[in-house]
């Protein structure tokens, strides 16, 4: 268990994968780029051996990164190969920290290249997590409430179907909000412990994939850029917007006991040109904030180029 180990892992893109038509976008869903990314990780950690090194029954988290997507990859994509780096291993009080890198390729061309760390807890120290410390969400400005807007989110394209729709409902908009006034999103999602991804991730260990919280974000943007610009059964979104550089933070986990997930987007950056979003993000899940992520970014394409 030591610094130095490279693995390349390769997964074929189906033309049909179901995640297509969830979406109904014709670009993989970023949080199934996410998991290509970083399920190599996982399993380099297990080969190395990590989890005999204790007694006791360990549980393996990703604790964030820094990113670039550098290209999509659609239907016709074919095998991306990861090539995953471990860079550096830490113990200290029971807990197992492990940093790498990784470089995802399609056809010889980069599409998502970063850094992540990852790590080995024990059962009773997940269970004692705090959250995300020094961080605060934003409340609304005095007299943002009378503007902010409340309601459902569209069950219709361009937005995801139910399998991979990770928000029910918007409880505020407020167009012009936030710090910055370029506006603020805020969602919730009630948890229902029957979801697929509980049974699929992980093995016994039942835990909402931290991708899939860092998508349900990005559908904060999506609601934002159609309330913006309006949208059409073509229009197209970039998730992540190419070349921009992401970052994010895991200091918790939603489990099926928890009851609700609340989410929050602040608009930092926008050029209507481009049909282009920047923003940070937090995710909390019965009143822990647990999830942060900063500079993630969505551009609208209404023709689908």
């Amino acid at each position: 268990m030591a610094a130095g180990g490279v693995i390349e892992a390769e997964y074929d893109v189906p033309p049909d994968a179901w995640y297509f038509a969830a979406d109904r976008q014709p670009r993989m869903p970023f949080a199934v780029l996410l998991e290509v990314a970083l399920q190599p990780c996982g399993w380099l950690a297990a080969y190395i051996g990590s989890a005999l090194t204790s007694a006791e029954r360990l549980k393996f988290r990703n604790l964030g990164g820094e990113a670039i997507q550098r290209g999509a990859v659609t239907p016709r994509s074919g095998t991306l190969t990861t090539t995953v780096a471990i860079t550096k291993v830490s113990s200290s009080g029971g807990m197992i920290i492990q940093n790498y890198d990784l470089h995802v390729r399609a056809g010889g061309e980069t599409v998502y290249q970063g850094d992540t760390y990852f790590g080995f807890f024990r059962e009773d120290a997940l269970a004692n997590q705090v959250g995300l410390r020094d961080v605060a969400p934003y409340r609304l400005g005095p007299d943002e409430p009378a503007r902010a807007r409340r309601f459902g989110v569209p069950d219709g394209p361009p937005l995801p179907d139910a399998r991979l729709r990770m928000l029910d409902r918007i409880e505020a908009f407020v167009p012009d909000g936030g710090a910055q006034g370029l506006g603020f999103i805020e969602g919730t999602k009630d948890v229902d412990p029957e979801d697929w991804f509980f049974k699929a991730h992980f093995y016994q260990d039942p835990v909402c994939p931290g991708s899939l919280g860092l998508e349900s974000l990005l559908q904060l943007l999506k609601v934002v850029a159609v309330e913006r610009w309006g949208a059409g059964p073509e229009t197209v979104f970039e998730t992540m917007g190419q070349e921009d550089r992401h970052r994010w933070v895991y200091r918790g986990q939603v489990v099926p006991a928890d009851a609700r997930v609340t989410t929050q987007a602040t608009i930092t950056a926008v050029d209507d040109a481009r049909r282009w979003l920047k923003a940070d993000g937090l995710l909390g899940v019965d009143g822990r904030w647990i999830y942060q992520m900063k500079d993630f970014t969505l551009r609208m394409d209404v023709k689908g180029r």
